[in-house]
């Protein structure tokens, strides 16, 4: 009976250990392209935008081929990363004739598997909010392929 109960342990503890971490411990510096997806909780469809970052040694560059009518997909900063978390600070100076948080910064929680990205822009939850008034909701997604 006690062979039964160590060997039942010891496979419970297996497979534990033999669980694909949900978060990445690198993030790999390079050239990824892909998409933002700008997702509206009042919008059936999300909105996206074709998008270029460059990760290299803690700075980041983001350009588009857009053109310059849509000044928040560009910007240069630093990040960093941490326990699944990434950390942007973009260095640009920006009008406010736009949505900023289209601009690479703040906190993402971030996936990879190889070749591919995903940074999600952490929202910050509202507080005081009136029951009567709607809000919508937004997010904004990052998905993006390394070249």
């Amino acid at each position: 009976m006690k062979v039964q109960i160590c060997v039942l342990l010891f496979a419970i503890f297996l497979s534990f250990g033999c669980k694909k971490p949900t978060s990445v411990d690198v993030l790999m510096d390079g050239n990824y392209t892909g998409v933002l997806v700008v997702t509206n909780s009042v919008k059936s469809v999300p909105v996206t935008r074709q998008i270029s970052i460059s990760l290299k040694d803690g700075k980041f560059n983001v350009t588009s081929d857009v053109g310059s009518t849509l000044k928040s997909l560009s910007g240069k900063g630093t990040y960093n990363f941490k326990n699944g978390t990434g950390y942007f600070a973009d260095e640009g100076v920006w009008t406010a004739d736009f949505d900023w948080n289209m601009i690479l910064n703040g906190e993402y929680d971030i996936r990879s598997s190889g070749a591919d990205l995903t940074l999600k822009r952490r929202a910050k939850p509202q507080t005081n909010i009136d029951p009567a008034t709607s809000y919508a909701t937004m997010s904004y997604e990052y998905i993006l392929k390394r070249n």
